[in-house]
C-alpha cells in the first residue's frame, strides 16, 4: 500500500483479487484482532453505495491483518474500501483506502 491508501495496481474489471490491509502499525503491542468488516462505496463526493459493482467474499482475520476476495468491478470506477477491525480489548479500528477499477499494464 502506497502512502497515499491508494491500492497499486488497478483492480481489473471482472477479475478476482485478494486484498488486505495490515494494521500491525497502529495497534498496540500486545493487541490483535478478534474480526473485521468491509464496505465497499463509490468514491464520490458524497460517497455513494457501489451497489452490486462487487462480489465480496468473508472477510478473514490472520494475525493483524484483514483480507478480503473482490469479485468484478466496473470499469473507470474508483471505489473507497471501508475497513473495520475490532481489536481483543472491543475497541474499533476504521479505516479507508481506495481502489481504482482499470485496466492494468
Amino acid at each position: 500500500m502506497s502512502l497515499n491508501n491508494r491500492y497499486l495496481p488497478s483492480h481489473p474489471q471482472g477479475q478476482s483479487c485478494l486484498y488486505c490491509l495490515d494494521f500491525s502499525n497502529i495497534l498496540p503491542a500486545g493487541v490483535g484482532i478478534t474480526t473485521g468488516n468491509l464496505v465497499i462505496e463509490l468514491n464520490t463526493v458524497p460517497p455513494a453505495s457501489a451497489g452490486s459493482d462487487f462480489i465480496v467474499g468473508p472477510v478473514s482475520v490472520v494475525g493483524r491483518r484483514l483480507y478480503a476476495q473482490l469479485t468484478e468491478g466496473v470499469s473507470g470506477r474508483d471505489y473507497r474500501l471501508n475497513w473495520l477491525a475490532l481489536d481483543s480489548l472491543g475497541n474499533a479500528w476504521p479505516r479507508t483506502c481506495l481502489l481504482l477499477c482499470a485496466a492494468t499494464s
